[in-house]
């Protein structure tokens, strides 16, 4: 079954363009009726599901020209679909075409990427090298949804998984020289415990947000301070806007609730507790 999906399959223009349909369909239906953070949705945002459908088409094809052509008007006739189809049923009408821009660009890059990605057929410790690019990026999207899922159990598990199986299963399906099969999954393991360690040192959380100040309470100008309790957990700064009013700029790192304590320039001090809440976001109570 592996053997045949990469590289048992007679890969014509009319199968390039029923894939492409049928692909375009299936996404649009799931980005307008399935929940966004649903795994089943991320087809529509994400690149893991895209990655397979690309390597599928190259490992195909008999040479790269072919391969970078085909993969290249899957991509530009299965995206645009996904938008046309959301059109009617959209309140934005034919506004939603401004996020096909993002896809649009990727769809461009396709036609090189697929060219040299042609090569992962040839076998070869080459081979090993380029298909680690797909697999770090796999990698990358699957320890994302990793974090989530252990933080929100079980949101997001199905593409976790899903990111991650795709891993051995280009490196043992595509791959059969034992060179380019240790190359591949070394790069992986290396990115799996260097993407691992930057999130283990990364805060929980990393949201800036901004807070107008009552100018009938606080008469904030350039001899005003702001400090934090708890930098771990926010810190906290004045800003001015173009029409000279100030504004206290929040950076959110965790959950928990902090004190950021204004102080005038007679040294009058001002207390405000903010917290972030999932269900309200930024909730701040006056002392």
């Amino acid at each position: 079954m592996i053997k045949k999906l990469f590289g048992g399959i007679k890969m014509t223009w009319l199968k390039v363009i029923l894939f492409a349909v049928a692909a375009g369909v299936v996404t649009a239906l799931a980005a307008m009726y399935i929940p966004d953070g649903n795994s089943f949705h991320e087809i529509a945002v994400s690149f893991e599901a895209w990655i397979l459908f690309a390597i599928i088409i190259i490992a195909n094809c008999d040479k790269p020209l072919e391969a970078a052509c085909k993969t290249f008007v899957f991509f530009l006739i299965s995206q645009p679909l996904v938008y046309l189809i959301q059109v009617p049923f959209s309140y934005m009408g034919w506004s939603l075409f401004g996020y096909y821009r993002y896809w649009f660009m990727i769809t461009l890059l396709t036609f090189p990427g697929a060219f040299l990605g042609w090569f992962i057929k040839k076998d070869n410790i080459w081979s090993g090298l380029i298909l680690s690019v797909m697999l770090v990026l796999l990698v990358l999207l699957g320890m994302g949804y990793l974090e989530d899922t252990i933080r929100n159990f079980p949101r997001h598990l199905v593409s976790t998984l899903f990111c991650f199986v795709q891993v051995p299963l280009y490196i043992f399906g595509i791959l059969k020289d034992k060179k380019a099969r240790w190359l591949a999954g070394i790069i992986s393991i290396v990115a799996v415990l260097g993407i691992g360690w930057y999130q283990l040192h990364q805060p929980a959380m990393d949201m800036i947000t901004t807070v107008d100040l009552d100018e009938s309470k606080y008469a904030v100008d350039e001899t005003w301070t702001v400090t934090a309790a708890d930098e771990k957990i926010s810190t906290a700064e004045l800003d001015m806007m173009d029409e000279g009013d100030y504004f206290l700029r929040l950076h959110l790192y965790e959950k928990g609730p902090n004190v950021i304590t204004l102080q005038d320039g007679a040294g009058n001090e001002y207390h405000l507790t903010i917290s972030y809440e999932d269900d309200y976001g930024v909730r701040i109570i006056e002392e």
